[in-house]
């Protein structure tokens, strides 16, 4: 019997006598420590009234024994019995005010309360009590709450100054990745994490989230480069393999990204999303059999995964199955009805097959679900076009752009039906300015409709920004 074992069969003992002596209406002795081994066995067993129970009989042989005051307001927290438990805590606190324990529990009801700034005020003061075996947990609780008063900046600050105490805390180094991307201060975030690699060359998470930070900003060589350092310094990181088999795919060397998910498996079970993100690889090699084979294996694995579906229905409508493709689109809808992405694959589905009723019918209702989304009105305004109802074309795309005012592609695509409708005393200056603040969408409107590069002030902008960026 191992350690683990005897200390589980010890506390079954000791409750099994207690239960006996209250069944028998006995009085037997247990010292303080057996009351603390008998409360903890109810609560890992999720028996908190009879763990009350014990603590009251307790207190009739230790009467205001102050761990089991502490221990009382912790499962009155638990079970959400937050007033009573923040009134034994004052009271605990008037005989032991430097107790830490007693100090942070305050903290977590306060917190619970959603008073997050007297939740900030005892943290604090159970970190200035010292301790380092509690310092980095203090630390986290504190910017937590900042992060619940959407204060990121302070958050940031704290997880900064917690770092420099312990920088190898893995749990730190994460939450002040994500309170840099929350704030959207991505750039700030490779700063740090650059200076801090600098002092910790062999810091795996640094690498990890200067490579996801890099990633956001779509400098993929830099991001992979960083996923490799880390990968380097710790092998079997598998989030480091995934983030960089996405950077690949998005830097579109899909036969890299399929090497690199497959590496994975030495280290997690490959799972859904994995064999997915593979099909879709070979999506994009046009290698079709094989992007059906994973895709399929991906619902093996996982009935219910939606973008496994999808796949399948965008593949085969590759092959011209576009009928069978149907069927696939509307499962994954079935399982995700609240993604508009499914419905519109099922618009361009319903499209190709020239149901345009059905189409329309489907934009008609996501607009009034999502509005602010630009796609659902390029494809609503789309199909009043492919009708060459032009009217109706450019008065959805102007209600789209008044949802969406910053939305650069709303604005192209109603250059496109300017021009088509041979209205084309507004479509210059239109186009004139959205190449100015968006030229890279520029090249989306001549995939939408081709005759636009024959317009001669397209052409003469297209062609000055394509030489600019060549060097």
């Amino acid at each position: 019997m191992n350690e683990e074992d005897r200390e589980q069969h010890y506390a079954e003992d000791l409750v099994n006598r207690y239960e006996k002596m209250l069944a028998n209406d006995e009085s037997y002795y247990f010292d303080i420590e057996e009351f603390e081994e008998i409360v903890d066995f109810y609560c890992d067993n999720n028996k908190f009234n009879q763990a009350l129970h014990a603590i009251n009989y307790a207190y009739t042989l230790f009467p205001e024994n102050t761990v089991l005051m502490l221990r009382e307001s912790q499962i009155l927290a638990g079970m959400g019995r937050l007033s009573k438990a923040l009134s034994r805590l004052r009271t605990l606190e008037k005989f032991e005010p430097r107790n830490q324990e007693v100090v942070l529990t305050m903290g977590s009801i306060y917190s619970q309360l959603r008073e997050h700034k007297q939740a900030i005020e005892l943290f604090k003061r159970a970190l200035e009590m010292g301790g380092e075996e509690m310092e980095e947990e203090i630390y986290l609780e504190i910017a937590l709450e900042y992060e619940n008063m959407d204060r990121f900046d302070k958050a940031i600050e704290t997880l900064q100054e917690a770092l420099k105490k312990t920088p190898d805390n893995e749990t730190l180094m994460y939450e002040l990745a994500y309170c840099f991307e929350t704030a959207d201060r991505t750039a700030e975030c490779i700063e740090y994490y650059t200076a801090f690699i600098e002092r910790h060359p062999f810091s795996f998470p640094a690498w990890y989230n200067v490579g996801n930070a890099y990633q956001k900003l779509d400098e993929l060589e830099k991001s992979i480069e960083a996923y490799d350092y880390c990968i380097a310094i710790q092998p079997d990181f598998a989030p480091a393999y995934y983030n960089k088999a996405h950077a690949l795919f998005k830097s579109e060397k899909y036969a890299e990204a399929i090497t690199v998910f497959e590496e994975t498996y030495a280290y997690e079970p490959p799972q859904a999303p994995i064999y997915c993100h593979i099909g879709e690889c070979f999506e994009k090699l046009e290698e079709f059999d094989k992007a059906l084979f994973y895709y399929k294996k991906s619902i093996q694995n996982d009935e219910y995964y939606a973008d496994a579906y999808v796949g399948i229905g965008m593949v085969m409508d590759l092959q011209g199955k576009t009928t069978e493709a149907l069927n696939y689109i509307e499962r994954a809808i079935e399982l995700e009805p609240e993604n508009p992405d499914y419905h519109l694959f099922l618009v361009e589905i319903f499209k190709k097959m020239n149901h345009l009723a059905e189409a329309e019918a489907i934009t008609e209702t996501l607009i009034a679900r999502f509005p602010e989304n630009e796609d659902v009105w390029l494809d609503h305004s789309d199909i009043y076009f492919i009708k060459k109802d032009y009217d109706s074309a450019l008065a959805a795309i102007n209600e789209g752009w008044q949802k969406n005012p910053q939305s650069t592609a709303l604005g192209y695509r109603k250059v496109a039906y300017l021009k088509a409708s041979g209205r084309l005393e507004e479509g210059p200056e239109l186009l004139l300015r959205l190449f100015q603040n968006d030229p890279e969408s520029a090249l989306e409107l001549e995939e939408y409709w081709p005759p636009i590069k024959y317009d001669s002030l397209y052409d003469s902008l297209i062609r000055e920004y394509l030489r600019k960026k060549k060097g």
